[in-house]
């Protein structure tokens, strides 16, 4: 074993990966930034190493204690022998929920809203729009409120839902971030019946 799986067995926290089966490794965090203009960047930035065997990748969520991280890039660092990675701290859950339209016995349109499979969540890393955010992205659209970070493996697609705190926002655009296992979605205001 490497000084840093040592290290990391000897003094490591704690973590679950929430994959099937969930997997219990030991990894060590800190903040990847120390930014004092914005609290909010501040607190969501981590970074750390995971045990190799862990086999963390991006786009994983992972809970340490009660908070959990979405792993935002992973790689295998060679001169430690354990993973680096970079993560943020999720502090949405959404709901998602996808348009459905059919026809009922008297060929009637019927719209639901559901998603495949039941029950499902989805922990993110959210951010609402300000003009600030505005000056150094241009790509944002007019009608997006917020930005959400989350998994891919979820398959959220454009014009669907996402409900956070009983509040309605439609997928205006999925932004490639060239990160593996991890999408940018842009929502806004969801006025859909």
């Amino acid at each position: 074993m490497t000084y840093a799986g040592k290290f990391l067995n000897a003094h490591g926290q704690t973590a679950t990966i929430q994959r099937t089966p969930t997997v219990t490794t030991q990894m060590s965090l800190k903040r990847s930034t120390k930014a004092v203009r914005d609290p909010g960047i501040r607190d969501s930035s981590w970074e750390g190493l995971a045990l190799a065997d862990s086999a963390l990748t991006g786009g994983e969520i992972f809970s340490v204690g009660t908070d959990k991280y979405l792993v935002q890039s992973a790689n295998l660092d060679v001169a430690s022998g354990a993973i680096a990675f970079f993560a943020v701290k999720v502090n949405s859950t959404l709901t998602p929920l996808r348009r459905e339209e059919e026809l009922d016995k008297e060929n009637n349109l019927v719209i639901t809203w559901k998603w495949t499979p039941k029950d499902t969540t989805i922990d993110a890393f959210g951010q609402v729009v300000t003009y600030a955010l505005r000056q150094y992205d241009p790509g944002l659209l007019e009608s997006s409120r917020y930005i959400f970070y989350l998994p891919s493996s979820y398959g959220v697609q454009v014009l669907d839902r996402l409900v956070l705190d009983g509040e309605n926002f439609m997928v205006n655009a999925i932004d490639p971030l060239m990160l593996e296992g991890v999408v940018r979605v842009q929502a806004g205001t969801d006025t859909r019946e």
